[in-house]
């Protein structure tokens, strides 16, 4: 019988560090209200490399969308804030705007009406806000353009957490 101890220790030690698992590896999905996705490369910024989860919060709903297969930049699929289900149209709906705590809100590439952290504003949207590009609390340390010269276009680290509503 203790033969058989150690491989089964060995088999729960092995279940349970794999339980909560590569976030990377799971994305994107949403977990009840968050959005959970993973960028492991950024061509443009502002976009923060590594997994990223955001609380949806009550207004909006976590939902996984498809990208356009032909689209270069918008092609992944991605778990999403949404306002609403249906599909919008981001040539007629505008460019997205700013929201208090570093939030941005529109009509993305995703053609849905979302809400996403400035952070993240590269993945999802052709324009980005003034907001999120700039001035002393764009998403970097020294307060400079997001994509000022890291080598993946975005902010090493992925941030602060909370500082975006991102972690």
């Amino acid at each position: 019988m203790p033969r058989l101890t150690a491989p089964l220790v060995l088999l729960v030690l092995l279940n349970v560090a794999c339980s909560d698992g590569d976030l990377c590896a799971q994305a994107p999905r949403c977990d009840d209200s968050e959005a959970i996705n993973c960028e492991t490369a950024c061509a443009v910024g502002p976009c923060s490399t590594g997994p990223t989860v955001q609380d949806c919060g009550k207004d909006t709903t976590c939902t996984v969308v498809p990208g356009p297969r032909n689209d270069a930049r918008f092609y992944r699929s991605r778990a999403v804030c949404t306002f609403d289900l249906k599909a919008c149209s981001p040539a007629d709906a505008g460019p997205p705007v700013c929201e208090g705590e570093r939030l941005v809100r529109g009509c993305s590439a995703y053609l849905r009406d979302i809400r996403v952290p400035c952070s993240q504003a590269g993945l999802y949207f052709a324009q980005v806000p003034a907001c999120c590009l700039g001035g002393g609390d764009a998403g970097t340390p020294d307060g400079g353009s997001p994509d000022a010269g890291t080598g993946d276009g975005g902010i090493p680290d992925g941030g602060a957490l909370g500082g975006d509503a991102g972690r």
